[in-house]
């Protein structure tokens, strides 16, 4: 007799019950499956440990004189993760100087973009005959280029004789319409020849500055040799340089509009590096400067060198690119040249606003792109593209933010890093670091007005993480001067980045 079992009937509807109670959950996954994720949100990486080692150096930091009664504001974030390594008021603004350009820099490649090219543009009443004679005007329009140096000016003079044009019979003509007509900005202080404060212009030559080169004479006694660079039509030279015994160099030299002055001495073992000056009127300078370059190329103009407006059906004869952004750039930041974040600050307001490039609106276009990219800190402000006016504000926090966004953008990181000065090797940092424990480990862009010191970009640790830092100093205790505050800064790192 068998054991007592489950009968037959009751084992078919066991099985069957399974079956269906299967079929829905594999339904109810299908289901699941073919629903749209829930976001989790990603754990927020914790931040290196500093030692108690590094913390009393640190605090032995601020605790330093200088600091004592100063406005400082640091912050060091590690970029792949955003993880912070160490604060010091990150939310107090401060005047950032140059450190500002970082932030011009950055708007630029993300609205301009990493391809744009500065065009100057030359535009005659009627194509050249056979001849290579244009009857009428020719007209240079300016795109804002700040790097249109002597010999890019050779270059489009060149294009400009190889199109086949050899005369002008009417006038050399400038268009700087594409920018506003204000040439210098009030809060940069009283106007002068100093060339960190070269006048704007979207038509401008070498920085709108001129180079002074002066040589000893063959003997004592004689003349010394005098030269421009460059040395536009209806510029002279006025006075004379003696050439001396020794190797001194007691030399002057004054500008005006039309004239350059000259007077003193020059030891004739001297090799002086060439000065630069400022000159007043971008647009003159430009055009005589094109005008003179076009002499030697062998096109001759019959009339005057003027400003005016291409008209609209100018025809096109050459256009002169710059070269890219990034290159642009990296000069920028290696030499800290104000007159070309000016350019590139009021470009980015004329290709936003399709209006003439100014200062209001170049600052808007950026302030407006850090609020869309949520990188902008409430108190921020952007007054200027150099940071050379006070009125311009940054917190190490914002800064680093936009830090951080370029080191997450790899479409334009890498050029943005190589632009940057290296600690102990080039740019304006060639002097820092060099017996440092973070010798050509520092990328990053200096900054000095009165009152501020500040220095913001990236460094390696000793592991190669590589950290985004700002560090802001203002109204600090001078009797140390400049370097004061840049040693203590440059400290800062040494002990985070151990």
């Amino acid at each position: 007799m068998e054991r007592d079992s489950e009968p037959m009937s009751s084992r078919k509807s066991l099985f069957l019950a399974c079956w269906i109670v299967g079929g829905l959950i594999s339904i109810l996954a299908l289901v699941a499956a073919a629903q749209p994720a829930t976001p989790v949100a990603a754990p927020v990486a914790a931040g290196p440990a500093l030692t108690p080692t590094q913390r009393q150096q640190l605090d032995k930091i601020f605790t330093d004189p200088i600091f004592q009664k100063a406005t400082v504001s640091v912050q060091v974030k590690r970029v792949r993760d955003g993880a912070l390594l160490f604060e010091h008021e990150p939310d107090t603004f401060c005047i950032p100087a140059s450190t500002n350009k970082l932030i011009t820099g950055a708007a630029a490649y993300a609205i301009l973009g990493t391809n744009y090219h500065f065009k100057t543009r030359l535009l005659a009443d009627r194509r050249p005959t056979a001849q290579g004679v244009i009857q009428g005007n020719l007209y240079v329009v300016g795109g804002g280029d700040p790097d249109l140096t002597t010999e890019q000016v050779w270059k489009m003079v060149r294009a400009l004789w190889l199109s086949g044009v050899r005369q002008v019979t009417g006038d050399l003509v400038g268009d700087d319409s594409f920018h506003d007509e204000e040439r210098y900005y009030p809060e940069w202080g009283p106007k002068s020849f100093q060339a960190y404060r070269a006048p704007l212009g979207a038509l401008s030559v070498n920085y709108n500055t001129i180079e002074f080169w002066v040589r000893p004479g063959p003997t004592e006694g004689a003349p010394a040799f005098v030269s421009l660079n460059p040395h536009p039509a209806g510029l002279t030279i006025q006075g004379a340089i003696n050439t001396v015994a020794g190797r001194g160099n007691k030399t002057v030299m004054t500008m005006t509009d039309n004239a350059v002055q000259i007077s003193g001495q020059l030891g004739i073992e001297a090799h002086p590096d060439p000065t630069y000056q400022a000159v007043r009127d971008p647009l003159t300078f430009a055009l005589g400067t094109i005008r003179e370059m076009m002499k030697t190329q062998g096109i001759t103009i019959a009339g005057q060198s003027r400003p005016g407006n291409a008209p609209k059906g100018a025809v096109l004869i050459h256009e002169h690119e710059s070269a890219e952004l990034p290159i642009i750039i990296r000069r920028l930041y290696r030499f800290s040249n104000n007159f070309t974040a000016e350019q590139i600050a009021r470009t980015i307001g004329a290709v936003t606003s399709g209006q003439p490039g100014s200062r209001e609106n170049g600052a808007a276009a950026v302030t407006n792109w850090l609020r869309q990219e949520n990188l902008y800190r409430e108190g921020e402000v952007i007054f200027d593209g150099s940071g050379l006016s006070k009125d311009n504000r940054q917190s190490a926090a914002s800064m680093v933010a936009v830090l951080e966004w370029m080191g997450r953008n790899p479409r334009a990181f890498p050029e943005y890093l190589d632009a940057q000065p290296i600690g102990g090797v080039d740019g304006t940092l060639r002097r820092r670091f060099k017996k440092s424990s973070l010798y050509g480990r520092v990328r990053a862009k200096t900054g000095f007005v009165n009152g501020a010191v500040t220095l913001a970009g990236y460094c390696y640790d000793a592991r190669g993480e590589i950290y985004a830092f700002a560090s802001l100093v203002n109204d600090f205790q001078t009797v140390t001067g400049v370097r004061g505050p840049q040693q203590l800064t440059e400290r800062l790192l040494e002990i985070l980045m151990q």
